[in-house]
């Protein structure tokens, strides 16, 4: 089965959707590159730097994402259907 990964940001969705789970963590990433160098971006209470890799939550495909001042991050990976 696709899927397509979909970044939600405090609740707005990112314009586009991602076909792998790294290309929507690195664009995470690259959007809140001051918190990643400075370290206050947490994903599961574990702080990340930038040379860190993103986990993806396989079990739910809910990637959960805390970056400083209240930024709160979801990767949630979607199934594509074929009719």
């Amino acid at each position: 089965m696709n899927a397509v990964y979909v970044v939600v940001e405090n609740g707005d969705p990112y314009p586009v959707a991602y076909a792998s789970f790294e290309s929507a963590a690195a664009v995470v990433k690259e959007t809140h590159k001051r918190a990643v160098e400075g370290e206050r971006m947490e994903v599961n209470r574990t702080q990340i730097s930038h040379e860190t890799v993103i986990p993806e939550n396989t079990k739910t495909g809910k990637t959960y994402i805390y970056v400083e001042k209240e930024i709160h991050i979801y990767i949630y990976k979607l199934p594509v259907l074929s009719f």
